[in-house]
């Protein structure tokens, strides 16, 4: 007994020095390992193009440099108007302080006015400086502009990672047969299952989510908003994070709005057709379309969140949601697994 009890004391300490070398590994070798994880996704995304493609017997050599083409199409687009929107906002964020500092004082002079207050407005101004220094508020749209020029270094290394997955990914069954001489093995059923989970997945939350910002996007535009595209993109990208990525998602929209219109009606209806936006979407159509089984609970998300926004910054984040469901879809396949996954999962 003793020795048992020996053995599982060594098992621990090795399974906690394995669990600190993945995180220190992780951290270190995040340039290598946030293009896979967005080469996996995206390769994963694109599979049932290259499914359909194969469908009509297109050759190889001419299926996976169309999806290729595509896929660096969509990309370099989306990459270069974010970009411009992005720059665009950093060139004139001292114009944008200076006009929000001149709505705060108009909001306190009516405040004064309408409830006998004395509230003074020497002191109510943004110095973004001071907030950067002094509370550690990080300055949002430079590191995004940072993150935007670290994925443009990193492209090529994205480029070759989804070159090789996308081609791989079509073939893993042949792949899996040849190693394990046996082209009915439960790994390839098991393996199957997983793809069509995760596949289903992505394209769902991707329609939604592109869907949501459509329609954010739109309803910028109706209201004349500046930088219309970047907030409909923002909301695309927030729309991945259960719960407070909707509200997240709401706050520069309307922020921008109060900075640019002189009176508070089209800030409240802005904000009124944002939140039900976010809501509908949400809260009533994305239930229906992916049920319950794709659910996290939200210590899981919150997790996700922090221990991957930690290690891999901004990026992480993002990607943090989509790659905690994938695990959970994984768990679910494998019985000894399956306990996992329901603790990641919401009983409701």
């Amino acid at each position: 007994m003793n020795t048992e009890s020996h053995l599982n004391s060594i098992k621990n300490i090795l399974f906690a020095f394995l669990f600190v070398l993945v995180m220190y590994l992780l951290k270190e070798l995040s340039g290598i390992l946030v293009p896979l994880a967005l080469a996996i996704l995206i390769a994963l995304m694109f599979q049932p193009l290259v499914g359909f493609l194969q469908k009509f017997k297109a050759p190889k050599w001419l299926i996976f440099p169309t999806v290729t083409i595509i896929t660096l199409l969509i990309v370099f687009a989306i990459y270069s108007i974010l970009n411009e929107a992005v720059q665009s906002i950093i060139e004139n964020q001292d114009f944008l302080i200076e006009k929000l500092n001149m709505r705060i004082k108009n909001v306190v002079v009516w405040i004064n006015t309408n409830f006998g207050t004395a509230i003074s407005t020497a002191d109510k101004k943004i110095n973004l400086e001071y907030l950067v220094n002094e509370y550690g508020i990080p300055a949002t749209l430079p590191g995004l502009a940072n993150f935007l020029s670290s994925l443009s270094g990193s492209f090529v290394m994205f480029f070759l990672y989804y070159v090789v997955l996308l081609i791989g990914l079509a073939d893993y069954d042949l792949y899996i047969a040849h190693v394990k001489g046996d082209t009915d093995s439960t790994l390839i059923e098991n393996m199957s299952r997983i793809q069509s989970s995760i596949l289903s997945y992505l394209m769902i939350k991707t329609l939604i989510s592109l869907f949501t910002g459509i329609l954010v996007y739109v309803t910028c535009l109706f209201f004349d908003l500046n930088f219309a595209f970047f907030f409909g993109f923002i909301a695309f990208l927030l729309n991945f994070i259960p719960s407070i990525g909707s509200i997240l998602a709401t706050i520069p929209p309307v922020l921008m709005a109060f900075i640019q219109f002189d009176t508070f009606q089209p800030v409240i209806f802005l904000l009124v057709i944002l939140s039900s936006i976010q809501m509908v979407m949400g809260n009533l159509v994305e239930p229906i379309i992916t049920g319950d089984r794709l659910k996290l609970n939200t210590l899981t998300v919150i997790f996700g969140l922090v221990f991957w926004g930690y290690i891999w910054g901004i990026a992480g984040m993002i990607i943090s949601i989509p790659l905690l469901v994938l695990l959970k879809l994984i768990f679910e396949h494998f019985p000894d697994t399956q306990i996992f996954a329901r603790i990641m999962g919401s009983p409701e």
